[in-house]
């Protein structure tokens, strides 16, 4: 009896670690595999957008799984970039970043664009939201106008174009294979499928 209730217990154990996702249905390939750590980390990259509901809506779920992601996952925010407004968006994140206040900033600015819904459409639209969160302005504009922002949203500009993305969110797992919510099913299933390929690429290791 002993020996069939561990069997059950491997065989159940296994059966969730190992769910029957299939390439080109819950997720897919890059057509070009993108650069990825080699140091034992996995790398998770979110491409979002401040200007997508769908991300809003998205952020619980990743919250959630930021508790309880492996160890050796490294998580990446990338802001897609598919027009000048989405740019604009891009350096506001890479702005809040450079200033230190990011974690802070992003879901308050979710918030205000699409809980209290918000109209961003000016510096002074995003001066006051920073402001009335003790963010000086002109530190704001400083940050946004960087060498470094700049090249930093150059840089996911181009990475929206080199990984393929044409929606958000979109989940990319060491620059190899792609999920959304589309292919898995539902929000809440997404990281079901993005811990299975982290598996996979810790056992292709």
């Amino acid at each position: 009896m002993r020996v069939i209730v561990t069997l059950l217990m491997i065989f159940g154990l296994t059966g969730l670690v190992w769910a029957d996702y299939t390439e080109g249905k819950d997720y897919e390939l890059l057509t070009t595999a993108q650069p990825a750590p080699t140091d034992g980390k996995v790398e998770v990259i979110e491409f979002f957008s401040y200007a997508c509901p769908h991300c809003y809506r998205f952020e619980p779920y990743i919250e959630q799984w930021l508790k309880t992601k492996p160890d050796n996952v490294e998580f990446i925010h990338v802001p897609a970039v598919f027009s000048k407004n989405w740019e604009a968006l891009a350096t506001l994140y890479y702005a809040a970043e450079a200033l230190g206040v990011q974690e802070k900033m992003h879901p308050l600015i979710f918030e205000a664009m699409h809980g209290k819904g918000k109209k961003i459409r000016s510096f002074d639209d995003l001066k006051a939201l920073f402001e009335a969160n003790g963010i000086s302005g002109e530190k704001l504009q400083q940050a946004m106008n960087s060498f470094a922002v700049t090249a930093k949203t150059r840089r996911a500009k181009t990475m929206t174009q080199t990984y393929g993305i044409k929606s958000v969110p979109n989940m990319v797992i060491q620059g190899k294979y792609r999920t959304n919510s589309t292919m898995a099913g539902g929000h809440e299933k997404v990281f079901n499928v993005v811990d299975f390929l982290v598996e996979k690429v810790n056992r292709e290791k």
